[in-house]
C-alpha cells in the first residue's frame, strides 16, 4: 500500500524554497524528450492549477526542479524500480529548460524563474507580491514547477516532481511514479512505497 506524508508548510520563503531546487546562472541545456512532456500532460489534469483553479493559462517555470528532501522510497525503488530512480537523479543533477511548443492538452506559457521574480518585485501590496504576479498572468491559477522526468531504459516506467505556488500560504508538490499503460502514462499504483507531499 502507498504510504502518504504530508508536511504543512506555513511561510511563503519556505513553500518556494521547499519545492524546489535554486536555478542555477548558467544557461540550461533545453529539455527537448517528446516523452516527457507526454508524462506532464497525462498528471496536469489532476493537478490543483487545474482541477481547482481552472486555470486557463498555465504557467510553468522554465527551469526544471526537484525536491530531494520529500522522495518517495521503498522496497520497488531499490529493485525493479531502481533504473527509473538513478535516471531521474542523472536527468535532475542539473536544471534543464522546458520548451513552450509541445502539445499539453492545456495552453501553458513557460517563464524563467527570474520573469517570476520580478513580478513580484513590482507588487506595492502587502499580498507577497503575488498581486504583481496575477497582473501579468491572470487565470493562471499560479505557476507550476516540474522536474525532468526519469524513465527506465524501455520508457514504460517514470518518475517526476510536480509541484504549484498560487499563494502567500497557497502551494504543493509531490514526487510521482507512473508507467505506460495502453500506450497512455498513469500513476503506478505500487506496493512497498512510501510518499511525501508538502502543502500550505
Amino acid at each position: 500500500m502507498l504510504k502518504v506524508h504530508i508536511v504543512t508548510v506555513l511561510m511563503l520563503a519556505i513553500v518556494i524554497s521547499t519545492g524546489a531546487q535554486t536555478p542555477t546562472s548558467v544557461q540550461p541545456q533545453p529539455l527537448d524528450d517528446p516523452e516527457a512532456y507526454k508524462v506532464y500532460a497525462a498528471l496536469l489534469a489532476e493537478e490543483w492549477t487545474i482541477r481547482s483553479a481552472h486555470a486557463k493559462t498555465v504557467v510553468f517555470q522554465a527551469e526544471t526542479v526537484t525536491n530531494p528532501t520529500c522522495m518517495p522510497s521503498g522496497k520497488p525503488l531499490e529493485t525493479d524500480w531502481l533504473p527509473v530512480l538513478t535516471d531521474f537523479r542523472s536527468a535532475n543533477a542539473t536544471p534543464k529548460a522546458l520548451r513552450g511548443d509541445f502539445d499539453l492538452g492545456v495552453p501553458y506559457v513557460v517563464a524563467p524563474a527570474a520573469d517570476i521574480r520580478l513580478t513580484f518585485q513590482s507588487s506595492t501590496s502587502r499580498m507577497g507580491g503575488w498581486d504583481g504576479f496575477y497582473q501579468k498572468y491572470p487565470d493562471s491559477g499560479g505557476y507550476m514547477l516540474v522536474s525532468a522526468v526519469g524513465f527506465d531504459a524501455t520508457k514504460q516506467r517514470a518518475m517526476v516532481y510536480m509541484a504549484h505556488s498560487c499563494g502567500m500560504l497557497c502551494g504543493g508538490g509531490t514526487h510521482h511514479l507512473l508507467e505506460k499503460v495502453g500506450g497512455a502514462w498513469r500513476e503506478a499504483r505500487l506496493a512497498g512505497i512510501s510518499n511525501c507531499m508538502w502543502a500550505s
